[in-house]
C-alpha cells in the first residue's frame, strides 16, 4: 500500500470514526478499570478481614473453654495441619510472653491490622511477606493474633491492571485494523463515485454508479445520485432535442416570412400590396411567437416550478364546466360530445393546468377527426384515485407512433397539412408528469382513446 494511499485510509472518515469509538472504549474501560479494582479490592479485604475476625473469635471461646493451655495446644495443632490455608498466629502471655505462634512478639492491638512481621527467614535477603491481621486481647491479659498473607490480595490487583491494559492493547489494535480496512472499503466506493463523475464531466451523461444491493447508507446515496443523473440526463437529451426541433421546424415558418418580405419588397408598388404583406408578415411572426411561448410553458411545468401553487379543487366540477363550455364547439363542427363525470373526485395540483391539459386533449380530437364522429371525455373513480378519458372515433394513431406524439414539434403525416405547431400533447405529457399522473394511448376501435391516471 503507497504512502499515498495510507494518508487517505488514515483521513478517512470511516477510520477515524472507528478510532474515534476505539478511544471512547478505552476511557469507558479506565472508569470501569477502576470501578472495578476498588471493588474488587475492598471486596477481597473484607472477606479476609471476616475470616480472620471469625478465626480469632473461634479461639477466644477456645481459651474460655480450655484456657491458655489449651487454646495453646490449638493453636500448634493448627500450625501444623494448615487445613485452612496460610494463617499465621502468635499468642503471648500477660507479661508479652510469646507461648505458642510462628509470628514474632509484639504490642498488643486491638482488631485489623496490617503490618509485615521481622521473620527469621532461612535466606537472609528472602521479602518478608505484608500479612494482613485481627488482634484480640482475651480476658486473661494474654493478646492473640490471627493474621493472613496479603500478597493474594495484591497478585489479583495487578492481575486486574494487566487484563485493562491487555484488552485496551487489543481494542486499540483492533480498532486501527478494522478502521483501516474499512477506511479502504470506504475509499474504493468514494473513487468509484469520483470516477462516474469525471466521465460525466467529459460528457458521458449515462455513466451511472453501481450499486452493490447491501442497501446502506451509501448504496442509498448512491440510488439517489443515480435518479438525479438519470433526471439531468432525461433533460439535457430534451434540451437538445428542443434545439434540434426548433433548428427544424421553425425553419420554415421563418422562411415564409422573410420570402414574403422579399416578395413585398421585389413587387409591393401600392400601399395596399404593402399593408397586405405587413399583414401576413405580423401574422407570420404571431404563429411563431405562439410557439415560443408554448415552448417557454412546457420548460416551467417540467421544471416543477408552479408546484408552489398547488391546491385541492374539485376535478368533477373542473370537467363538467369543460364539458358544457365544449359541447356547442363541438356541435357546431359537428362532433357530438358526450360528457360522463362521477360527482366528488378531488385532485390536488394546479386547476388552471389541468383545464389546459383537457382542452389541449378535446382540441386535438375536434381538429384531426371527420365532421360527424362523436366525442366523449369522461371521469371515473378507480382504486386508488380517478380515470380521465378522452375518446374520439376518428382515424387514430398507428401503435409505432403513439410513442413518439408527446415530442415537440412531432406530427404525423396526415397532419401537417393542418394548423398547429405539433406542441399540444407535449404540454399535456409535461402537465400529466408534474401531477403524477400516468398517460396511456388506447385504440378506441375505431378512433384514439387517451387515458389519464393517478400513479399508483
Amino acid at each position: 500500500m503507497s504512502s499515498g494511499r495510507l494518508i487517505s485510509i488514515l483521513r478517512s472518515a470511516s477510520f477515524r470514526l472507528p478510532l474515534l469509538y476505539a478511544v471512547l472504549f478505552i476511557l469507558s474501560a479506565g472508569v470501569l478499570f477502576v470501578t472495578v479494582y476498588w471493588t474488587a479490592t475492598a471486596a477481597m479485604q473484607s472477606d479476609m478481614s471476616a475470616v480472620l475476625r471469625s478465626e480469632a473469635y473461634q479461639l477466644a471461646e477456645v481459651h474460655r473453654r480450655s484456657g491458655l493451655t489449651g487454646l495453646a495446644d490449638q493453636i500448634t495443632r493448627r500450625i501444623n495441619f494448615r487445613t485452612r490455608g496460610p494463617i499465621f498466629y502468635l499468642l503471648q502471655a500477660p507479661n508479652r510472653r510469646v507461648v505458642v505462634g510462628n509470628l514474632p512478639g509484639m504490642p498488643p492491638v486491638e482488631g485489623s491490622i496490617d503490618f509485615v512481621p521481622q521473620l527469621e527467614a532461612p535466606e537472609a535477603d528472602a521479602a518478608h511477606p505484608k500479612l494482613m491481621g485481627f488482634g484480640l486481647t482475651l480476658p486473661d491479659g494474654s493478646f492473640l493474633l490471627v493474621a493472613q498473607d496479603s500478597t493474594r490480595l495484591t497478585d489479583m490487583q495487578h492481575a486486574i491492571v494487566r487484563a485493562f491494559f491487555w484488552s485496551s492493547g487489543l481494542a486499540l489494535l483492533l480498532a486501527i485494523v478494522g478502521g483501516a480496512v474499512l477506511g479502504a472499503n470506504f475509499l474504493r466506493r468514494i473513487d468509484t463515485i469520483t470516477r462516474t463523475s469525471r466521465a460525466i464531466m467529459e460528457g458521458d451523461l449515462s455513466a451511472r454508479i453501481p450499486v452493490r444491493g447491501t442497501h446502506d447508507e451509501i448504496d442509498q446515496l448512491v440510488a439517489s445520485l443515480n435518479a438525479m443523473l438519470a433526471r439531468i440526463q432525461q433533460l439535457m437529451d430534451g434540451l437538445r432535442q428542443v434545439s434540434s426541433d426548433i433548428a427544424h421546424d421553425l425553419r420554415t415558418p421563418l422562411g415564409r416570412l422573410r420570402q414574403k418580405l422579399e416578395d413585398a419588397r421585389e413587387h409591393a408598388s401600392t400601399t395596399s400590396d404593402y399593408q397586405a404583406a405587413t399583414e401576413a408578415a405580423i401574422e407570420e411572426a404571431d404563429s411563431l411567437l405562439e410557439t415560443f411561448s408554448a415552448l417557454l410553458r412546457i420548460a416551467q411545468v417540467e421544471a416543477g416550478a408552479q408546484k408552489s401553487g398547488f391546491a385541492e379543487f374539485d376535478l368533477s366540477e373542473l370537467l363538467t364546466d369543460l364539458g358544457e363550455t365544449y359541447a356547442p364547439v363541438a356541435e357546431d363542427a359537428e362532433h357530438p360530445l358526450d360528457v360522463q363525470v362521477a360527482p366528488g373526485i378531488k385532485l390536488t395540483g394546479d386547476r388552471q393546468l389541468i383545464a389546459q391539459l383537457v382542452s389541449n386533449l378535446l382540441e386535438n380530437a375536434l381538429h384531426h377527426t371527420p365532421a360527424g364522429t362523436r366525442l366523449s371525455l369522461a371521469l371515473r373513480k378507480t382504486d386508488p384515485g380517478f380515470e380521465l378519458e378522452v375518446a374520439d372515433r376518428g382515424p387514430g394513431i398507428p401503435a409505432a407512433e403513439r410513442g413518439k406524439v408527446f415530442d415537440r414539434f412531432y406530427r404525423l403525416d396526415r397532419s401537417r397539412s393542418t394548423a398547429g405547431s405539433g406542441l399540444g400533447l407535449a404540454m399535456v405529457k409535461a402537465i400529466a408528469g408534474l401531477h403524477a399522473l400516468t398517460i396511456r394511448l388506447e385504440d378506441a376501435g375505431p378512433g384514439l382513446r387517451v387515458v389519464l391516471q393517478t400513479a399508483k
